[in-house]
């Protein structure tokens, strides 16, 4: 396998592995919001996108999770049960799909109005939706659960053609072969809700400080430095617990995450054991940076 070396354009600076944590992790990101669709914490399907199909762009999605997960980047962990299923065996198990597993907006909303209504004639307001669905039957009070199946039917096995172009892409480096053979394994790379966010406690605990000798200014003013940032990342951790527990979709601030992918170009915990084993992040302290720089009040950090 070739490690994947990245080189932004008008940016100087040597590849070590941080810039490939960073592009990896942009890159998987960018697909979340570009290509799916879905509330976060629920898992996501596709977007229905035939123009993004005949581009083979879901083709090129596979191929970057792939390399992704098998040179150190992020997982995608942002893909419902049943897509994680499909993506597995390269089939859809009719029977196991339910409501929950739609996720554009005019599926659900139309599932929504179908739920709510409380006469045929309501119902039948809804017809000309219904039957684009592919619904056939009679339109009925009494059948408003098979018709809910039709439309779940009609959201997801529309996306097939997607996913299975996605598979293509996903056979670099044998991974589609890994999930077949391995379904359990690879279930958190996938699915929401297992794999583990960096915390404080995690970028403190492999933090290395280079401290200067015991005892002069310089060590005592390296350990407000750590201490400080141990503060600061704590105080991002509290402030992001309080945003999950308001429930809030759409937030900009700062996080753990944020402060670890500044440090080191990723911001997930490393997945692959080895990886994890060996992963640390090296502090060193520049006092002279005024001689060189000038004065200033904020210094920009290396990557080592």
């Amino acid at each position: 396998m070739s490690a994947l070396k990245v080189v932004y354009i008008g940016e100087a600076g040597v590849d070590t592995g941080a810039l490939k944590k960073k592009f990896l992790t942009d890159m998987i990101s960018g697909i979340e919001n570009r290509f799916f669709e879905g509330p976060g914490s629920q898992g996501k399907n596709p977007k229905y996108s035939l123009t993004d199909l005949d581009d083979e762009n879901f083709r090129t999605v596979g191929e970057i999770i792939a390399v992704s997960l098998a040179q150190g980047g992020p997982a995608p962990a942002f893909f419902k049960e049943w897509c994680y299923r499909f993506l597995c065996t390269g089939e859809v198990d009719f029977s196991y799909l339910s409501k929950e597993d739609v996720a554009d907006q005019e599926s659900s909303l139309l599932i929504s109005s179908v739920e709510d209504v409380a006469d045929a004639q309501s119902l039948m307001l809804l017809a000309d939706k219904v039957i684009n669905c592919g619904y056939t039957s009679q339109i009925k009070l009494d059948s408003k659960e098979n018709i809910i199946h039709a439309i779940v039917l009609h959201s997801t096995t529309r996306l097939i053609t997607m996913f299975q172009q996605m598979r293509k892409g996903m056979e670099l480096y044998g991974l589609v072969n890994q999930m077949a053979a391995n379904p359990e394994a690879c279930h958190t790379l996938f699915v929401p809700g297992k794999i583990i966010k960096p915390d404080a406690d995690f970028i403190m605990m492999n933090c290395q400080p280079h401290f200067s000798e015991t005892g002069n200014s310089r060590e005592r003013t390296e350990r407000k430095i750590i201490n400080f940032m141990q503060d600061f990342c704590q105080e991002l951790e509290i402030s992001g617990e309080e945003e999950d527990s308001a429930a809030v979709e759409e937030s900009h601030s700062i996080g753990v995450q944020h402060v670890l992918q500044w440090l080191t170009g990723q911001s997930h915990i490393p997945i692959l054991p080895d990886e994890k084993r060996h992963f640390k992040i090296t502090c060193m302290f520049d006092h002279d940076c005024r001689e060189r720089l000038g004065d200033h009040s904020i210094c920009d950090h290396t990557q080592l």
